[in-house]
């Protein structure tokens, strides 16, 4: 064991859409592609506490928040190449099997940011729990599943799309007389 002073943590702050500060570790934030690369070219000898937050101004807040806390838990990892293996092999461990049992729409909108990001893992991870969740199902359970219209319900919100159109073009032509 060494007496040397154990430099202390850096965080960074991340400004979600909702304009709210978060803080994500240094470390953390190489697990993500796009944090790592814009760190890259902060001042390391900068005050971290009073520096500007990086805006993330596409991701909400409950998002951001989840994607940090599967950071920190991840920080010690190494990073992921971008390529997986063919054929692909994606194990999700149990930690991150219990961190994804979450709604469809938190799942869709995680997606989303770790693709943004570009954290590989979580994107393997998430992805390979869509996939899960469509084995074994039938077309009509999948359509459910993911919220996918049948023909007759694409076609009936096309024609109201429409009928709006004609509404609101009739309007303003009478409008315009």
């Amino acid at each position: 064991m060494t007496d040397e002073p154990m430099e202390p943590v850096k965080y960074f702050k991340l400004e979600s859409k909702e304009n709210t500060e978060l803080k994500i570790s240094a470390l953390a934030a190489e697990q993500s592609g796009l944090l790592s690369k814009m760190v890259k070219h902060l001042d390391l000898s900068a005050d971290y506490e009073n520096m500007e937050p990086i805006p993330i101004t596409n991701i909400s807040e409950k998002t951001l928040v989840k994607v940090i806390e599967w950071c920190e838990k991840h920080k010690e990892d190494p990073m992921l190449e971008d390529r997986l293996p063919d054929p692909p092999v994606v194990v999700i461990p149990d930690w991150d099997q219990e961190f994804l049992q979450i709604d469809n729409v938190e799942l869709f909108d995680l997606i989303v940011a770790v693709n943004y990001l570009n954290i590989q893992r979580l994107m393997n991870y998430a992805c390979k729990k869509v996939a899960l969740m469509g084995k074994g199902k039938s077309p009509e359970e999948l359509r459910v599943i993911f919220g996918i219209p049948t023909d007759e319900e694409d076609a009936e919100m096309e024609r109201a799309a429409a009928e709006k159109i004609k509404a609101e073009r009739e309007a303003a032509a009478v409008n315009s007389h």
